[in-house]
């Protein structure tokens, strides 16, 4: 498996043509065919376009929007098959702190390059990278990737970015909480304002575990003294709460540049509340299922009108950073759930909870030309995007930098 591109001062027109052209989850092309000219979206169509313009035919199979992966921990990568995740949530954090702990930056920082060449062999174009340790920027930058790159605040501490810069429209970076039971209101409310400042998106994890919802309701248990084992005192928090999400709504921290990421341990007034205020659920199927053994309430997430995207979080909980092993999770976790759903989810969700959307996440004229390509075979439309959400991949490929136009 290969990534082709188009290079980057190659600004003559081009056409790419394949058997299938998705142009968003509700309009797909047979012989279809996106024109692009200097990285940038010119027209869709099918047939044969007119003109000379040089053309790359692809196949039989489906040109798409590349994917976006709005959630990811690249520096928890060195960690894969290394962390015990069936003792339970607890067990689990505390082996991951452990384990990192005996691992150098440099070699978290090349396996984060490892990580980001298997999700850019997923199709993926974006990604939300949550980092904690900040050692991430750069390789992401140098992948090519759009997205946000969050710089992550636990405990009292606020993490800040003034020596980071994105140096790229397409990678921004901003700021994140990591969670309500680890990070005080405080902090969460402080950086939560930095990133309104700057008109970024800002991302936490949020009603994940039984360990969560347990200290945010009772302000007690082993979740407590875990903390205090970490020099973390949650006195001045304002607990018990009622639930991690009415708390994250007291404080002020909803609203439609928020994401909020897990979301397990929700009842039908948390999904108003979230629908209300606007913000971005992104959710991690098969980690929430390999670290809590079950899974969100899509179907209930769905019906209250929530703006969802997906993301894989990291290899420390699961077995790839593919998106497409990711959405072929959840096309059999959730029968339920369209395809057209799933994909939307993967592409253009995550491009809008990421702030892309006006550049990328449907094959529109103006958009970037970040195309994806796979040879899925389909006789009708209805079978183009059931066979992709249902497309399992986790082969790795060789790297090379800046991948842009078609990921092949």
């Amino acid at each position: 498996m290969t990534v082709n591109r188009m290079q980057d001062d190659y600004h003559e027109p081009i056409i790419h043509r394949a058997g299938w052209v998705i142009v968003d989850p509700w309009t797909i092309y047979p012989n279809g065919y996106v024109r692009v000219e200097d990285g940038s979206i010119q027209e869709i169509g099918q047939g044969t376009p007119a003109g000379g313009d040089e053309v790359k035919d692809y196949g039989k199979g489906v040109i798409f929007p590349a994917l976006v992966n709005a959630h990811a921990h690249l520096e928890l990568c060195a960690l894969k098959d290394r962390i015990i995740t069936h003792k339970g949530f607890g067990f689990w954090v505390k082996d991951l702190i452990e384990k990192r702990a005996l691992l150098d930056h440099d070699t978290l920082r090349e396996a984060s390059e490892i990580g980001i060449r298997e999700m850019l062999a997923s199709r993926c174009g974006a990604v939300g990278e949550i980092s904690s340790l900040g050692l991430t920027l750069e390789p992401v930058r140098k992948s090519g990737l759009a997205g946000v790159w969050f710089r992550e605040s636990l405990g009292d501490h606020v993490s800040n970015t003034e020596k980071w810069e994105s140096r790229s429209s397409d990678l921004q970076i901003s700021l994140s909480g990591h969670a309500p039971h680890t990070t005080s209101p405080e902090v969460l409310v402080k950086i939560k304002n930095r990133t309104r400042e700057r008109n970024a998106p800002f991302s936490i994890h949020l009603a994940e575990s039984d360990e969560e919802m347990s200290f945010l309701t009772t302000a007690q248990g082993p979740w407590k003294d875990f903390l205090l084992s970490r020099g973390i005192d949650p006195k001045s928090w304002g607990l018990p709460v009622e639930s991690p999400v009415r708390h994250l709504h007291a404080i002020g921290i909803l609203d439609n540049q928020t994401i909020l990421v897990h979301m397990l341990q929700t009842d039908q007034t948390d999904l108003n509340i979230i629908h209300e205020s606007g913000a971005h659920v992104c959710l991690c199927p098969r980690s929430n299922h390999a670290l809590h053994g079950r899974l969100p309430n899509l179907d209930g997430m769905i019906q209250a009108g929530l703006k969802l995207c997906l993301g894989t979080d990291s290899l420390a909980s699961v077995s790839s950073l593919s998106m497409l092993d990711e959405m072929a999770f959840v096309s059999k976790s959730f029968p339920m759930a369209a395809p057209e759903r799933i994909f939307d989810m993967a592409t253009l969700g995550g491009a809008a909870a990421l702030g892309l959307d006006d550049r990328m996440g449907t094959l529109v004229p103006g958009k970037q030309a970040r195309l994806a390509y796979l040879d899925i075979q389909a006789t009708k439309a209805s079978e183009v995007l059931e066979a992709l959400v249902n497309f399992s991949n986790t082969d790795t490929m060789p790297f090379q930098p800046n991948p842009k136009t078609i990921i092949k």
